[in-house]
């Protein structure tokens, strides 16, 4: 105790100096020592900023380790490789994507946003996991994700990281010999590195170490509760925020992961895996490809999104999947908020074409044209469908019901009341509806539409920026709630309308749209006739 004790007044001394420093101006380039030597950034209007710091290192298809130490000071003012993966997505108005990101295979770095204003360790900490379905994505994949705002208006330290994708990052191997038992889950041991690094050096830049909030986002939701059922990462985080993480192919039973691996090296041409090791990154990702493609086809009755890279059920680092029957496997003591967007994926081929065939334009549609859609889809139940809708939204077109997403939030409600089983720990539900006006509003609140506002960072992307005032003021509201949290485990804050918790029996749902409001479940009826196997155990005594 007597040594942890000296350690953090040492961390302290060391905040203090740096930020004495940046505070008068004197100082444009902060060093500070870490376990693995100095770093130098840089300040960016009173925040401190650090990027591509080395947070471990390893070796193709091992486990993470320390980096190696480095006497002199590294300079970190630029973003470091990210994980070798597909080519980017180009960017749109919806998706402002940072296209000139390197990739290498050292990519195991991170970011830190702090602020200079004031001389201590203890602000809470916010870990940003990246989605991309763990095939892709970086830390700076969209331009949104940049810390430097929070840090500024909310006094929280932001890091974002990098780590092992898609066949270097789960890629189970495990059949082929002990030293390869930890390879299909890599990349979530690599987000347990990070981790660990920060406990140990996250003080000398502000933070607190010991309130460490992890949040991410579809994938990214995903490596969140992911690390809620590793045992091994307990202790090293203390709340999370789950958005939209909740798609299928969440992880990989270990017959089916290990099946995958036997058909890469077939494809690659390899002996086995020291052979498959020295292999180019193009050539083994397209063996990857073919091996899931190969894997899917022996198993028609799958869904194609259950077969793919994710993390590996192995009975070790995560030993049970993170969902069984009407049980949750995580950890009992964490506060959770979590939630999804209106539309999610119904609009998604709009974001890159506004003149997509394939998705309809519900607002040149005619209302019988309306109405037979209605019929295909919802057949007997068209009727009792579209009263729900009303109810649940009587200010929306009866027509968006074409548009709103029913999967993803079904299974929100459905996690939701699976952590608040645990009782303890708050569980907070929201949804995102606000509307960009960009196209006429065509994309709705698309999967992705939530993160300008929660990183504060609304003009940063071109959808978000054209909402004016309206969007101003919603990215203050959303980024309080999503910072509070992160300061004391609840997101109630002086500018948010009172956000309950739920209880078994009582749901409640964080509305965040132009007028931020909080309703009970508005669209469980529509759940229920829509997606009855995700709600079905959901019965709320405050309807």
């Amino acid at each position: 105790m007597k040594i942890q004790q000296l350690a953090k007044a040492a961390a302290v001394a060391i905040a203090a100096a740096l930020w004495g420093c940046a505070g008068n101006g004197s100082y444009d380039h902060p060093v500070v020592a870490t376990t693995g030597g100095h770093v130098q950034g840089f300040i960016d209007d009173s925040v401190a900023v650090f990027k591509g710091i080395p947070y471990a290192a390893a070796e193709r298809f091992m486990p993470p380790h320390e980096h190696e130490k480095w006497d002199t000071v590294m300079l970190c003012t630029e973003f470091g490789d990210i994980a070798p993966q597909p080519p980017v997505q180009s960017s749109s108005c919806y998706i402002p994507t940072d296209t000139l990101a390197h990739m290498g295979e050292d990519c195991l770095n991170l970011n830190i946003w702090t602020s200079t204003r004031s001389a201590t360790s203890e602000r809470p900490v916010m870990v940003w996991l990246h989605g991309g379905a763990f095939d892709y994505g970086s830390s700076r994949q969209h331009l949104t994700f940049d810390g430097a705002s929070l840090a500024r208006t909310d006094d929280v330290v932001v890091v974002t990281l990098n780590h092992r994708l898609n066949v270097f990052g789960f890629l189970d191997l495990s059949a082929y010999g002990p030293e390869y038992a930890a390879s299909g889950n890599l990349g979530m041991l690599d987000i347990l590195q990070a981790l660990k690094w920060l406990k140990n050096n996250i003080a000398a830049f502000g933070g607190d170490p010991d309130n460490i909030t992890l949040f991410g986002h579809g994938s990214g939701g995903v490596k969140v509760m992911t690390l809620m059922a590793m045992p091994c990462a307990r202790g090293y985080y203390h709340k999370v925020i789950i958005q939209s993480g909740t798609l299928e192919g969440m992880y990989q039973p270990q017959d089916m992961s290990r099946r995958i691996a036997a058909l890469t090296i077939e494809e690659a041409k390899a002996s086995g895996p020291d052979e498959l090791a020295k292999i180019p990154f193009d050539t083994l990702w397209y063996a990857s490809r073919r091996a899931i493609g190969r894997l899917r086809a022996e198993h028609p009755e799958a869904a194609s999104g259950d077969i793919k890279f994710a993390p590996v059920v192995d009975g070790n680092i995560l030993p049970r999947p993170i969902f069984s029957d009407s049980a949750v496997n995580v950890d009992a003591d964490v506060p959770v908020i979590i939630g999804s967007t209106f539309a999610e994926l119904t609009t998604r081929n709009l974001l890159q074409n506004p003149d997509c065939p394939d998705v309809p334009h519900i607002y040149s549609m005619t209302d019988d044209e309306v109405e037979a859609e209605f019929n295909k889809r919802y057949g007997a139940k068209k009727d009792d469908v579209e009263l729900a809708f009303a109810m649940a939204y009587p200010d929306r077109p009866i027509r968006e019901l074409l548009m709103m997403d029913t999967k993803v939030r079904s299974l929100v409600l459905r996690i939701a009341h699976m952590f608040a089983q645990r009782r303890d720990a708050p569980v907070y539900v929201y949804l995102f509806s606000w509307v960009s006006p960009v196209n006429d509003g065509s994309a709705m609140s698309f999967r992705c539409s939530e993160l300008p506002f929660m990183f504060n960072n609304y003009e940063l992307a071109e959808f978000s920026r054209a909402g004016g005032a309206d969007a101003r003021r919603l990215s203050r509201i959303m980024s309080r709630c999503w910072t509070s949290f992160a300061r004391s485990g609840n997101p109630n804050n002086s500018i948010t309308p009172f956000w309950r918790r739920i209880n078994l029996g009582y749901g409640y749902t964080m509305i965040f749209d132009s007028e931020t409001h909080l309703e009970t479940y508005p669209d469980l009826r529509l759940m229920q006739l829509l997606e009855p196997e995700n709600v079905k155990d959901i019965e709320l005594n405050n309807e």
